[in-house]
């Protein structure tokens, strides 16, 4: 997985490439990333899954706890372009109807307004 970052006025855009599963060899979680972000002022994330190939129950889980962290401190976690193998996941998993998600980037940043 690999993971670019860049801002929009006061968004945070990760744009996430490859699979989010437990056997990457990363130095870093998403969550992680999220909480830097987080500690550094920022609570709009939006994180754009064009490039997602895959998600196993690790990511899952990483996706629910970054929404959790920002949640508790008031701002916003949106998702974008989920695949509709994606898509499908979060919905066996009720994460619908929990998590903020967009057909397209677009949308999602004008709902942040």
């Amino acid at each position: 997985m690999k993971i670019a970052s860049r801002q929009q006025n006061d968004i945070v855009i990760f744009e996430i490439d490859g699979e989010i599963k437990r056997s990457d060899t990363t130095d870093f979680t998403l969550h992680q990333l999220v909480k830097e972000q987080l500690d550094a002022g920022r609570r709009k994330i939006l994180m754009n899954f064009a490039q997602v190939e895959f998600i196993d129950s690790f990511g899952v889980g990483e996706i629910l706890a970054s929404h959790i962290s920002v949640n508790n401190i008031g701002g916003k976690l949106k998702l974008a372009r989920l695949s509709k193998k994606l898509y499908l996941i979060f919905q066996v998993t009720g994460l619908t109807r929990v998590l903020d998600i967009s057909e397209d980037e677009d949308a999602a940043l004008k709902d942040f307004h």
